[in-house]
């Protein structure tokens, strides 16, 4: 009989330990395959960043850069709703809801569509005043970005979709169309004289291939009319935790894009460009590990499903943007000159001085990134008050110190940094143990309990 009592107690922490093992490895595998198909989108994206940098001056190449980081916040919101909508997937898919899963795809495609009508609307009307505030060369990139933004605001539910039921070669895919077509697109533009608008327009036409392959590849999925499913999606009214995700990227969005927009304000055109290219380094370092993040959400859903607990994912995904960031900050802390050399060429040089502190700013936004789409993943509504108020440390440094591209660089460095240390002492730390330090006083589990979230 106590062998029997004995067993049963050891029952459920060995099946907890094999429910984690065989997470993790799919976990590996998953984010393998997600890594070299992100890796080489990311190489289409920075690719293009270096080549749009020799052909274009350094004040058009400065009006691609801003109006690249206005697009992603811009599309924050839904962008939001792509990590929402994972996780929910994630969790249908693991119960084997089909029908559930079928009414959320074309309910949550009814609402996009809605935003993205709305947002386009309003991009119209703000063209001309976009044109003198970040003092664009010429209106053309203004108007060729209206298709990318609304369909920046469409994508991301079709990514969600494709996340959640963890087909990742097939996202991974589609990213990397959408990446290559910028350059597909923009360089014949831009050989036709046709300024900084082509790459805008090309990655707008790659979105739309992207979308319509996606239709195709979930066409199994698709509801057919009469459910109510478009309708009640039309007039949706975003919730509490929509709310809460929409603020944590968008918060997200403006520490990694802000300062780009107030080098534009504060910089002449030219030191601007420079700036325009330590941003490009500062990016790739940031989403190199992205396909990480994306890996994270179902793995984080189902583990608080099953087990009440996703601390073991987070860290483990901690680690290994880590062993990126390590290894991706590597030629700008010790080359700074030759890298920007062999990047954009010589007219770049002055901001060489800015290369180190503006690697540091991007491993911590890339770390920032991952505990957004944690966060996210978990419900945790309470935390995007972190970026909310990094925000404002931010602005307030780059208020103080911007003569110069190198210094807003050191300022968003220390901004970030400062940001990632306040999460690791008082949320969801990534480097110490959850018991260590107020372990004891909050609980052992990361997450918080449900009145919080």
């Amino acid at each position: 009989m106590t062998q029997v009592a004995e067993q049963s107690d050891e029952a459920p922490p060995l099946a907890f330990e094999r429910r984690t093992r065989r997470r993790l490895s799919k976990f590996g595998q998953a984010t393998t395959a997600m890594v070299i198909l992100s890796s080489l989108a990311d190489a289409c994206n920075y690719g293009s960043s270096l080549i749009f940098s020799h052909m274009l001056s350094a004040g058009a190449y400065g009006d691609l850069t801003a109006l690249l980081a206005l697009t992603t916040i811009v599309a924050v919101p839904t962008g939001a709703a792509q990590t929402v909508i994972a996780e929910r997937v994630a969790v249908l898919t693991a119960k084997g809801d089909d029908d559930r899963l079928r009414y959320l795809i074309r309910y949550a495609s009814a609402h996009a569509l809605t935003l993205a009508t709305i947002v386009g609307v309003i991009y119209i009307a703000c063209i001309p005043v976009m044109k003198s505030t970040l003092g664009l060369q010429n209106i053309g990139p203004a108007l060729a970005m209206l298709p990318l933004v609304v369909l920046a605001v469409l994508i991301p539910v079709f990514y969600g979709v494709l996340q959640g039921m963890e087909r990742f070669i097939v996202l991974g895919t589609l990213t990397l169309v959408v990446a290559a077509s910028r350059i597909v697109f923009g360089v014949p533009w831009v050989l036709a004289n046709g300024g900084a608008g082509g790459p805008l327009f090309g990655q707008a036409l790659g979105t739309m291939v992207a979308i319509i392959a996606a239709l195709v590849v979930l066409r199994g999925y698709l509801l057919r009319r009469g459910t109510g499913a478009a309708a009640s999606g039309l007039r949706r009214i975003p919730d509490r935790r929509t709310l809460a995700a929409a603020g944590a990227f968008v918060g997200f969005a403006l520490l990694s894009n802000l300062d780009v927009l107030l080098a534009k304000l504060y910089l002449a055109p030219h030191a601007a460009g420079e700036y325009a290219a330590l941003v490009t380094v500062e990016k790739a370092i940031i989403f190199l590990p992205s396909a990480v993040a994306i890996v994270l959400v179902p793995a984080a859903a189902k583990a608080r499903a099953e087990d009440g607990s996703s601390a073991r994912v987070l860290r483990l995904s901690a680690l290994l943007v880590a062993g990126t960031l390590l290894i991706s900050a590597i030629p700008p802390l010790v080359a700074p000159h030759l890298l920007l050399r062999i990047m954009f060429g010589a007219k770049y040089q002055a901001a060489a001085a800015g290369l180190r502190p503006i690697t540091a700013a991007g491993a911590a936004l890339s770390l920032l990134y991952l505990l957004v789409v944690y966060t996210v993943a978990i419900q945790d509504r309470r935390w995007g008050r972190l970026l909310l108020g990094g925000v404002l440390i931010q602005v307030a440094a780059i208020a103080l110190f911007h003569n110069s591209p190198t210094q807003i660089a050191w300022a968003q460095g220390v901004a970030i940094t400062v940001i990632l240390g306040l999460n690791e002492v008082f949320y969801h730390p990534l480097l110490r143990s959850e018991r260590w330090f107020f372990g004891r006083l909050r609980g052992a589990e990361a997450e918080p309990p449900p009145d919080e979230r």
